[in-house]
């Protein structure tokens, strides 16, 4: 989730922006939006969260599973999700409910224009 990505000193060269090949890439183009989350839609679950140091300090509280692998999930919330914090993920599908256990890895505001209107905070969380 890094964002400290440097400009590549390699130049590409010239562009002729009056190409006529050139123009019509750029308008089949048009309109596109490069996304690096899953192609699935976003999935309702219900995450819970220590808050301290006792049993009855948990918060729980709604968010997104935006995509999930073996290892690693990542969650849309509404609250910064502390790193290092011990998270229980309830999901729903037609065999009831899953619970799946994960560590906050590290977690960011949501860049997109989308995600900062809707005050979203996007996690990686490590499975297990």
């Amino acid at each position: 989730m890094g964002h400290n990505k440097s400009r590549s000193s390699v130049s590409v060269g010239p562009v002729d922006w009056s190409d006529p090949n050139l123009d019509a890439l750029l308008q089949k183009v048009d309109g596109w939006k490069l996304d690096n989350r899953s192609s699935h839609a976003p999935q309702e679950v219900q995450i819970h969260v220590s808050s301290g140091w006792t049993a009855g300090s948990v918060i729980s509280k709604p968010a997104q599973l935006i995509s999930m692998d073996e290892q690693t999930m990542i969650l849309a919330t509404r609250f910064p999700v502390p790193n290092g914090e011990h998270v229980r993920v309830d999901t729903q599908d037609a065999d009831g409910t899953h619970i799946v256990w994960a560590w906050m890895m590290e977690g960011r505001e949501g860049c997109r224009v989308e995600d900062r209107e809707r005050g979203l905070f996007l996690s990686k969380l490590r499975i297990g």
